[in-house]
């Protein structure tokens, strides 16, 4: 997830959407964050075959400079856990 060029003082939301291309419901377990500087909301319910489950990523800069954290969806799949990327320049 590319953030861009964004000033400091702009908190930066941006979603991304799971979808369950499984045979079994999709169950999230946990969705971590790097730091605190980053937050996520997603809803707890399971995800229906064909389903689909948007996540918000939350981001407050702290310093200015280049952004790289990352996001860590953990669920039942056998790859779990999936790892995403915030990425992004944060300037004065």
């Amino acid at each position: 997830m590319d953030l861009g060029r964004f000033p400091m003082s702009e908190k930066q939301e941006r979603s991304f959407v799971l979808t369950n291309t499984g045979n079994n419901l999709l169950v999230i377990q946990d969705i971590t964050t790097s730091c605190g500087c980053t937050k996520v909301e997603y809803s707890k319910e399971p995800i229906r075959l064909g389903g689909t489950l948007k996540v918000k990523v939350i981001y407050e800069a702290e310093q200015v400079g280049h952004v790289n954290k990352s996001v860590k969806v953990y669920c039942n799949t056998k790859d779990s856990p999936v790892r995403l990327t915030v990425k992004g320049n944060v300037i004065s």
